[in-house]
């Protein structure tokens, strides 16, 4: 195998890596913080950071003033953190810890492709994971995904050191990047764990489990990640069980939950999609790895080809499926494409994959600025909020993105899920919802929109 390409730096070294990164960083970042916020999924960690900021909660940020519990709050510390010189969540400010994880992302992809298979895969692997779709939209995010992908690459590359190096206290920090991983999103954060013990069953059987000090580093786990849910659920109480522990995880995990044949395919098609473009190579890459898994030398194709199965089938068998979830398929799927592209010498011209490459970031460039001008376009709250900028009564939502209002707005706004919750109070009182509140009692002030969506801003007049 070729340990590096023709045209490229013969030698390793940060340099390579770092030119990666650069123009990595200029990729993702050249338009960050345009795009609008238009989802409360998207909203709910920059208006967790603003709690923080403006209140101080930093152990449970309040959203409308009840603690968010459903999450870990690593994300919005990261945040509220970026935020802090200029005392505001902004919507540009909301999205750099995401922008900053992608391009560790991708220097975490470089080193673990360069100690498996090369320098030049090194190279390659980066170049690829940046220009994933998956990778290439959510460092534009404000959702914690992107941190969360982080870890999970971060305590892969420290298995990677113990694993390939014998170093057995690398270790204790891959214990410790999983708790890392699970502050970012709870239990999704063991999927490095998962890995691991597949990997190990899958090369040197139970012998292999017993190398990973797995009684120091489930203790470790336990006081990394306990204290917060414990603390959640001294808060929480019978709600935190419900709500949380019940129906967000056990429900949320639960793979015997709403069998469909769609269930079956979807997987398959968002897996696609996310890796996209670098995806069309997988059929040729992944039988390539399966070819030579008995070779002795073959040891990130193992490592890749397991590690990307084990993430697929368990994104997968959760009844919750959404896009974004499959993100941290995106480094070992960059892994198994730029293994087989070193191989084959396909990727061995400089000139040839810099233009590739090029052509690749170009249509994700323009794609980008296409959906962003669209997204925008869909989401106009002026209006709203200049008719309520001086008044501070209580304002309701009903059937809206309650989060995203809140955000730019600038004030609490509650979401209400039936209309005699809001009956008895007497004005000054708004609600923005599509439809009348109330015929009688409410008139229309202001009208926006939010993803395209109309929302009408209501007051009520009269007495209650």
């Amino acid at each position: 195998m070729s340990a590096g390409l023709r045209g490229w730096p013969p030698r390793g070294g940060w340099a390579p890596f770092a030119v990666v990164v650069a123009v990595s960083a200029a990729l993702l970042g050249f338009d960050l913080g345009r795009r609008v916020l238009s989802t409360n999924d998207e909203a709910r960690f920059p208006m967790m950071a603003r709690d923080i900021l403006t209140n101080g909660h930093w152990l449970l940020p309040e959203l409308s003033g009840v603690p968010m519990l459903n999450k870990p709050p690593l994300h919005a510390w990261l945040i509220a953190i970026g935020a802090w010189p200029t005392g505001a969540v902004s919507q540009r400010t909301a999205v750099v810890p995401s922008f900053i994880g992608a391009l560790g992302l991708v220097a975490m992809t470089c080193w673990i492709a360069q100690r498996l298979f090369g320098v030049g895969a090194g190279l390659t692997a980066g170049l690829i994971v940046a220009t994933t779709a998956g990778v290439f939209a959510m460092a534009r995010s404000a959702v914690p995904d992107m941190t969360l992908s982080l870890g999970i690459a971060a305590a892969m590359a420290a298995f990677v050191r113990a694993e390939l190096d014998g170093r057995r206290s690398a270790w204790l920090g891959f214990y410790a990047l999983v708790g890392v991983a699970c502050w970012a999103k709870g239990p999704a954060g063991l999927l490095p764990l998962a890995v691991v013990v597949a990997y190990q069953l899958a090369t040197s059987g139970w012998r292999g489990v017993t190398r990973m000090r797995s009684t120091v580093g489930v203790a470790m786990l336990v006081v990394l990640v306990a204290p917060w849910w414990a603390l959640a659920a001294h808060v929480g109480q019978a709600q935190f069980l419900q709500d949380v522990v019940w129906a967000d995880m056990t429900q949320g995990y639960n793979p015997m939950r709403a069998l469909t044949w769609r269930r079956f395919v979807e997987p398959f098609g968002t897996a696609v999609t996310i890796l996209l473009p670098w995806s069309l190579l997988l059929p040729f890459a992944m039988p390539w790895a399966v070819r030579r898994w008995k070779t002795a030398t073959a040891v990130g194709e193992r490592l890749a080809l397991v590690w990307a199965i084990t993430v697929f089938l368990v994104v997968a068998a959760s009844s919750r499926q959404r896009w974004r979830y499959y993100l941290p398929l995106c480094v070992p799927g960059s892994l198994l494409v730029a293994g087989w592209l070193v191989s084959r010498r396909i990727w061995s011209q400089m000139g040839i994959a810099v233009a590739a490459w090029a052509v690749i970031a170009a249509s994700l460039a323009i794609g980008e600025i296409y959906v962003t001008a669209r997204d925008n376009r869909g989401t106009q709250l002026r209006t709203i909020a200049r008719a309520l900028e001086p008044d501070e009564a209580l304002t309701l939502a009903v059937e809206a993105p309650e989060l995203v209002l809140s955000f730019y707005l600038k004030r609490p706004i509650r979401a209400v899920s039936d209309t005699t919750e809001f009956r008895g109070l007497g004005p000054p009182l708004y609600v923005i919802a599509r439809n009348p509140p109330a015929q009688e009692s409410f008139d229309p002030i202001a009208e926006g929109f939010v993803k395209g969506r109309r929302f009408v801003l209501w007051e009520k007049r009269g007495g209650p």
